[in-house]
C-alpha cells in the first residue's frame, strides 16, 4: 500500500493499535526515504496516536508505503498540536516518556550544571521496537525538560545503547566543550538495515547536548555477532580514552585510544553470567581510602579490581578459575539465585560522566502495565559507594541526596514489642490517603531475648502490596521474590512507593531491588503488624517531580 498525505501542520498523527498485526511503514519525502517504523496498525479505531515531527517537511506531500490496510491510513492525520493520549495514570516520582516505550539509559553526562539523560525509546508503540535515543535533562532530579528524540534509526540500523564523553582535549576539533556520543548501529535489526551488521558509531553535540549530529567519518567495524553498548571514558593516569564493549555471550573487549578516533584492542575478558550494557568506573572506600575499579553489567552483576590503563586485574572466584562476580540485585526466586526476566526489575544501569567524586547511576525499570500509554521508566538516581564487609569489599547503592527534597510531610512511629506477646502481634496504621508517593525509612532489630524461639517479623502492607520481613529466617518476601538478609544487629531499609513500582534499598544499600505496585496507583493505606521487633519508622509524603517540554529541540 502506498498513500500520500499533505503536510499542512507540524505533527503527523500515527494510529496505534497494540496487539494488532505488525506493519513495516516507510516514510518518503521527495522520493527520499526518511523513516521506517514497525508498528501495530490494524483496521479499528486506534487506541492512541503516536506522532512524527514533520516541521521540516511543511507544504509538501509525504508518502507512507508499507503492508498496512487502507482503513488504517484513514486514521492518519496532520495537526499543529501533538495528540493528547489519555493515560490511566503516570508515575509521580519516576521519569517516564510522554508516550511510548523506554529502556536502557544512555549517554548520561553532567554538563554546565545540568544532568543530560538519553535513553532507548520507541516513539511508535508501548513495546520494544524502532530504537531511537530520547533526551531529557534536569538540574536536580526534581524537574525535567524533555525534547524531541535526538538520534533516529537509519539505513545502518536502529540506534542501540551507548555513552557520552566531554571532549576536554579537543580531539575532534570542535572545542573542549563538545560532547562525543558513542552508540551502536544495530544493522540487521530492521528491514531498512537488513544488509548491515552491528557497528559502533559516533555523534557529537556542540550546543550542550540538545542536538546530536552523526559523524560519518567514524566507525568501529563489526567484530562478531551483535557486539554492542560501548562505554567510553577518559583514564587520566594513562592519558588515554578507554572503551569497554560487549562482544557476545559473557565476553567483553577493552579498547584504548589517544584521540577518540583510532582504537586498539588491549584486553579480552570473560565473566560467566555477565552480559551486555557494560559500565566501568572507580569507587573509593571512605573507611580506608582503598580504590577499586568496577566492571558492571546489565543484571547488576559486577567485578572489583585494579585498572592501569592497559589491563583490568581482578580477584579470582573461590575455585580460582575465573573472575569473582558479585550481584547488587540479590533476588532469590523459587529457590534459585537468579533474576527472573518476567518480573519488574532494575536493568542496564549506567553511571553519569563528569560528576567528580560522586558516582550517580540510573536503571531502567522494566514496568509494563496494561492501559498505559508508556512502558518502562527510569529509576530514582542512586549514589554508589564501596564498603568493607566481612566477605570483602562490596558496592552499596542509596538514593541520591537530592531525593530528600521531595519530602513534603514526615510522620514518625516507634515500634515497641511488649513483654507478653500471647495476645498476638502489634498493629499500627502508618498512612491513609490518595494520589501521593511515599518514602519510608525503617531501622529495626530483633527484640527477642537469647534462647527465645518466638517470632520476629514485620508484615508491611503499602497500597495493597505486602512486604514480609522475617528476622528469624533473615529474608524479605515480596510476592514470589525473596531477598536474603545478612546477619546484623540492626537492619536499615528505605522504601519508595510510586504509582507502578516500589524501590527498596536494603541494609544501607548492600542490596537493591524493584517490585511492582500490585494496586492501581497510590491510593489507600500503609499498615503494619509486627512481633518481636523494636525500631522506628519515618514515613515521608512526597511531592511529585515536574516534567516540561522544550518544543523544537531535538
Amino acid at each position: 500500500m502506498k498513500k500520500t498525505i499533505s503536510i499542512t501542520g507540524r505533527y503527523l498523527w500515527i494510529p496505534i493499535n497494540p496487539g494488532a498485526k505488525d506493519s513495516i511503514v516507510s516514510f518518503y519525502f521527495k522520493g527520499e526515504k526518511i523513516q521506517e517504523m514497525c508498528i501495530e496498525t490494524g483496521e479499528e479505531e486506534p487506541c492512541f496516536y503516536a506522532w512524527f515531527d514533520a516541521a521540516a517537511y511543511q507544504g509538501a506531500g509525504m508518502t507512507l508505503e508499507g503492508d498496512y490496510k487502507e482503513r488504517w491510513f484513514d486514521y492518519v492525520a496532520v495537526r499543529d498540536e501533538k495528540p493528547c493520549n489519555p493515560g490511566k495514570s503516570r508515575p509521580l516520582i519516576h521519569y517516564a516518556p510522554e508516550f511510548g516505550w523506554l529502556n536502557d539509559p544512555n549517554g548520561l553526562i553532567y554538563h554546565n550544571g545540568v544532568y543530560h539523560i538519553y535513553h532507548q525509546h520507541n516513539p511508535y508503540g508501548v513495546r520494544w521496537e524502532n530504537m531511537h535515543w530520547a533526551h531529557t535533562s534536569t538540574p536536580d532530579f526534581l524537574s525535567y525538560t524533555q525534547t524531541e528524540d535526538v538520534l533516529f534509526p537509519d539505513e545502518e540500523g536502529p540506534v542501540f545503547s551507548g555513552t557520552a564523553i566531554l571532549d576536554h582535549n579537543n580531539c575532534l576539533g570542535l572545542g573542549d566543550d563538545a560532547i562525543a556520543y558513542f552508540y551502536t548501529s544495530a544493522g540487521g535489526r530492521s528491514h531498512w538495515s537488513k544488509d548491515h551488521c552491528f557497528t559502533q558509531k559516533m555523534a557529537v553535540s556542540t550546543d550542550h547536548g540538545k542536538t546530536l549530529k552523526r559523524r560519518a567519518d567514524f566507525v568501529l567495524p563489526h567484530i562478531i555477532e551483535e557486539n554492542r553498548d560501548p562505554k567510553v571514558f577518559y583514564h587520566k593516569e594513562s592519558s588515554s580514552y578507554i572503551m569497554v564493549l560487549y562482544i557476545s555471550d559473557d565476553t567483553f573487549y577493552f579498547f584504548r585510544s589517544k584521540d577518540l578516533n583510532e582504537w586498539e584492542k588491549i584486553q579480552e575478558i570473560t565473566v560467566p553470567g555477565m552480559w551486555e550494557c557494560p559500565d566501568f568506573f572507580p569507587l573509593v572506600c571512605e573507611e580506608d581510602g582503598v580504590k577499586k575499579w568496577v566492571l558492571w553489567s546489565a543484571d547488576g552483576y559486577y567485578c572489583l579490581g585494579e585498572f592501569d590503563g592497559q589491563s583490568f586485574f581482578t580477584q579470582k572466584n573461590k575455585e580460582g578459575k575465573g573472575f569473582a562476580r558479585y550481584q547488587l540485585y540479590d533476588i532469590v526466586i523459587d529457590g534459585t539465585n537468579k533474576v527472573d526476566r518476567n518480573f519488574v526489575r532494575p536493568y542496564a544501569a549506567q553511571s553519569f560522566q563528569e560528576t567528580g567524586d560522586r558516582i550517580l547511576q540510573l536503571n531502567w525499570i522494566t514496568s509494563i502495565k496494561k492501559d498505559r500509554n508508556y512502558a518502562g521508566m527510569l529509576s530514582l538516581p542512586g549514589e554508589l559507594g564501596l564498603i568493607s564487609t566481612s566477605e570483602g569489599y562490596r558496592i552499596c547503592i542509596n538514593p541520591a541526596k537530592e531525593m530528600e527534597k521531595l519530602r513534603r510531610e514526615t510522620f514518625e512511629t516507634v515500634l515497641e514489642t511488649g513483654e507478653d506477646q500471647a495476645s498476638g502481634p502489634c498493629s499500627v496504621s502508618l498512612y491513609s490517603g490518595e494520589g501521593q508517593a511515599l518514602e519510608m525509612e525503617m531501622v529495626i532489630r530483633d527484640a527477642r531475648e537469647p534462647g527465645d524461639t518466638g517470632e520476629s517479623y514485620i508484615k508491611l502492607s503499602v497500597f495493597e502490596t505486602l512486604f514480609f520481613i522475617d528476622l528469624c529466617s533473615r529474608e524479605i518476601t515480596v510476592g514470589s521474590h525473596r531477598i536474603l538478609l545478612p546477619e546484623e544487629k540492626e537492619y536499615h531499609f528505605r522504601l519508595y512507593a510510586d504509582t507502578d513500582v516500589f524501590e527498596l534499598f536494603v541494609c544501607k544499600g548492600l542490596t537493591y531491588t524493584v517490585t511492582e505496585n500490585e494496586s492501581d496507583g497510590v491510593s489507600g493505606s500503609a499498615e503494619m503488624a509486627y512481633c518481636g521487633i523494636r525500631g522506628s519508622i519515618r514515613l515521608h509524603v512526597l511531592k511529585g517531580i515536574r516534567i516540561s517540554e522544550e518544543i523544537g529541540v531535538g
